[in-house]
């Protein structure tokens, strides 16, 4: 017979902290006219924009305890797309948002959004979490974000030359899975790398503002996951036999994907006839095409050879791009 114990997938999650959760989230949702009226209503911009990505929040840690409780992965599917619905609706709402990936909290929603939007075989959410990611103002950007992007067809969010990352204590196994191309590392030292990061994902994750959620008086823990883990694994075509036992590691998912063919949607071969591109104030061109300012709704037509308009920067210092639609 079915029970918690039996249909979980993460071992921390206790069965009264998920059905609280749970019903503390459909309390909120049913209770989210207030919310929905300060959004419609108030006239303090900074309330409306704390309220809006408070939904976001609670949104995204509902499909991920959704997960952890081992609720069937179509209604996994469900939460998450009605969590990507209000993050797109805060970006429209709040142009200037930004996801600055130097920060810890920042970094590792942008990886859980993509792994799950690509373990779920969710193309169509690439682009519209692409304007959310921040530009780092002082210079190059971070090697692990700028190779998946590429791999997701995403050209152009510039690369740090010297292969710095914004957390190499946290990420560097990972970015060690992702390098070079497809012959050097062989899979088999991808596959170890992976291993690896597992092994050490949790206490890399010390800054997050959940970690030690398990142990809270409250119910507030949702699972522990490196989703990312398994978008390597989807994307790279590796064998996860030797870390698929591991914490961590979101196996179910990874197995969804792969039997939905999830992992031909993102083929690359497919990826290059789809390709979209980030082009900064000032630089060339590469394409002609519709572009869209990720911190405004200012759409522009570029033609090959055009350079993109400008201010580099909004009045906060945020860095501004074009993205090809």
């Amino acid at each position: 017979m079915s029970t918690f114990d039996s249909d979980r997938r993460d071992p921390l999650l206790d069965e009264t902290v998920f059905f609280k959760k749970r019903d503390f989230f459909e309390t909120k949702v049913r209770n989210d006219s207030k919310a929905l009226e300060i959004l419609n209503s108030s006239d303090d911009a900074e309330q409306k924009e704390r309220v809006s990505w408070d939904r976001v929040v609670r949104f995204l840690e509902h499909s991920l305890c959704g997960y952890s409780g081992g609720i069937d992965l179509v209604k996994v599917e469900g939460e998450f797309t009605q969590f990507i619905d209000c993050l797109i609706f805060h970006k429209k709402s709040f142009r200037h948002t930004q996801l600055k990936y130097w920060e810890p909290d920042a970094y590792q929603y942008i990886l859980w959004i993509y792994s799950i939007s690509i373990l779920l075989g969710k193309k169509e959410f690439i682009l519209p979490v692409v304007e959310m990611i921040s530009k780092n103002p002082q210079g190059e950007d971070d090697p692990i974000l700028s190779i998946f992007l590429a791999r997701m067809g995403v050209i152009g969010f510039p690369r740090q030359r010297d292969e710095s990352l914004a957390f190499p204590k946290s990420y560097q196994h990972l970015y060690d899975a992702i390098k070079g191309d497809g012959v050097s590392p062989t899979k088999a030292e991808r596959q170890e790398s992976i291993k690896q990061y597992l092994k050490g994902w949790y206490k890399g994750m010390k800054d997050c503002y959940w970690y030690n959620r398990h142990k809270g008086q409250f119910p507030t823990f949702f699972g522990y996951w490196a989703f990312e883990a398994g978008m390597v694994t989807l994307l790279y075509g590796l064998d996860d036999s030797s870390y698929r036992h591991m914490l961590y590691y979101p196996k179910d998912l990874v197995d969804h994907a792969r039997a939905q063919g999830y992992d031909q949607l993102f083929a690359p071969e497919l990826m290059e006839q789809q390709k979209h591109y980030i082009v900064l104030p000032g630089d060339e061109c590469s394409i002609d095409g519709t572009f869209l300012c990720n911190l405004t709704n200012d759409q522009i037509i570029l033609n090959r050879g055009d350079r993109a308009p400008g201010p580099i920067e909004d009045e906060n210092g945020n860095r501004i791009f074009w993205v090809s639609q």
